[in-house]
């Protein structure tokens, strides 16, 4: 009993049977997996062929129907007539591009057909079935096809594909499985000998551990076993520090993100206190007078609520994606659509010259050439804001302020590197505040970097800027000299 155990403990045999036993085990799964399962590999990989054909040709109708209703002459049959073969010839176009054939039914009239014969697309509308991928013979070729239906147009539309594109695949697959197995086995073999030569399991068990930063629970062969002990014991001491480390990290963490939550909500309420402070004004001068308010007068007044009640909104909007940061992009969903360059400027300017001081002139140029973007407004809004707000705090003594559109065509290399060749959309502010030296401009962009005292901000500002600009697939540049201000390039493509 005792040599049996003697033997057992030997890490040649712990190393020669485990690996005996897995290399057999995987040669076992392998086998019945080539030969069982080979099959259902293929097929699911034509299903899913398919369901990708199925989803872009959908996504161009979809394209297309939106677009009618957009402009809104779903109900002009002619322009309706004209979409729907614009849309064919687009589906045409893309089941040329990938091998793939076709068949467009609308009230049992083909409006599109791959087959020089009526008999032949009469087979594969009767073999296709709705959702589903099944095969078909004719002059002894099989076929796959696929049907799913276009319901807004009461399109039946069938997808065709030769079995012969797949038997290539087929063919691979086998030669791949074959070649693993006859690796699987030379590499077996050689692992067990190298294994059993060099490398010894018990060392490897406790610098797997030491690496996944975990404690080492080896038993087994005394020596190790002591070792793997003393080295969970020094490393159980150093966890209880690391976690008291932590805990600090966390608590500065905490008041780093609410600091920085309450400056990207001030600049929020910069809007709602300016006007609810000039509504105010309007209302006690009123009141003190002892007059009746005008119509001009109450048009101001509902100008002044609505800015308000946008700004509110623009908020609370703000409040419900830092709830989910997390888990969003900075891009998604409704919020994506056209953009007027000149429009966000232009009232920009007139936020800022009712809310920042009267000694700060803040003057808009806009280029009337410059079309709409595709991104998100308020974003792009706050990323203005946060800018304009940054370059305020430039001036306190008053100043300049100058927001500037124009179109900038980047052809090859430019003074910076990484700004891609392209047309973009350029907004420019410019500030003539107390400017910036090099050492602080190179890190004007990293989170939580400021020159201002604690209680007046956290460095955030210009690091939102930068995400929502990266965002949008575009460039913010930023260039300053000390004592003669600061200027902000924002470059967003053209597309």
């Amino acid at each position: 009993m005792k040599d049996i155990k003697h033997i057992t403990n030997k890490l040649a045999f712990r190393i020669i049977l485990p690996v005996s036993i897995l290399v057999l085990i995987a040669g076992i799964i392998l086998y019945i997996f080539v030969l069982r399962y080979i099959s259902d590999f293929t097929n699911q990989h034509i299903k899913n062929e398919f369901l990708w054909a199925w989803g872009e040709i959908y996504t161009i109708c979809d394209k297309s129907l939106n677009e009618l209703l957009k402009t809104n002459v779903i109900d002009n049959e002619k322009i309706v007539r004209i979409k729907k073969g614009l849309t064919i010839s687009s589906i045409e176009d893309f089941l040329h591009q990938n091998r793939l054939k076709g068949i467009i039914i609308e009230n049992k009239k083909e409006l599109l057909s791959c087959c020089n014969t009526p008999e032949k697309s009469r087979i594969f509308i009767d073999a296709a079935q709705a959702n589903t991928v099944s095969s078909v013979k004719y002059d002894g070729i099989e076929y796959y096809t696929y049907q799913a239906d276009f319901e807004p147009w009461s399109w039946q539309i069938i997808i065709i594909k030769d079995s012969t594109a797949y038997s290539s695949l087929i063919d691979k697959v086998k030669i791949s499985y074959l070649s693993t197995g006859i690796s699987l086995t030379l590499a077996g073999l050689l692992i067990l000998c190298y294994l059993n030569r060099a490398v010894k399991y018990p060392i490897n068990n406790i610098i797997t551990s030491l690496k996944a930063n975990k404690q080492p629970e080896y038993k087994g062969i005394y020596e190790f076993e002591f070792l793997s002990n003393s080295v969970a014991e020094m490393m159980e001491e150093r966890q209880r520090m690391i976690k008291h480390i932590m805990e600090e990290q966390k608590l500065k963490g905490i008041r780093i993100l609410a600091s920085g939550v309450a400056h990207n909500f001030n600049n929020m309420l910069v809007g709602v206190l300016g006007y609810a402070s000039l509504l105010s004004m309007k209302l006690e001068n009123a009141k003190r007078e002892n007059r009746l308010l005008k119509e001009e007068d109450l048009d101001e007044l509902l100008k002044c609520t609505k800015t308000i009640e946008t700004s509110a909104q623009k908020a609370s909007t703000l409040a419900r994606e830092l709830s989910g940061l997390s888990r969003k992009k900075m891009l998604e969903g409704d919020s994506v659509g056209p953009v007027d360059i000149n429009k966000l400027v232009t009232e920009m300017q007139r936020l800022l010259s009712d809310t920042f001081p009267k000694n700060i002139e803040v003057i808009a140029i806009t280029d009337n050439n410059i079309p709409v973007i595709t991104g998100d407004g308020m974003q792009l809004e706050q990323a203005l804001l946060n800018i304009a707000i940054n370059s305020k705090d430039a001036m306190p003594d008053g100043g300049k302020l100058t927001i500037q559109t124009s179109i900038a065509d980047i052809k090859g290399k430019s003074k910076y590197h990484y700004l891609k060749p392209g047309r973009y959309a350029a907004v420019q502010i410019r500030d003539t505040g107390t400017g910036m030296d090099e050492d602080t401009l190179n890190h004007i962009f990293e989170p939580f970097f400021t020159t201002k005292p604690v209680d007046k901000g956290t460095g955030l500002g210009l690091a939102t800027v930068y995400s929502i600009i990266k965002a949008h697939d575009g460039y913010v540049i930023a260039e300053s000299t000390p004592g003669k201000g600061s200027l902000f390039t924002i470059y967003l493509p053209i597309k």
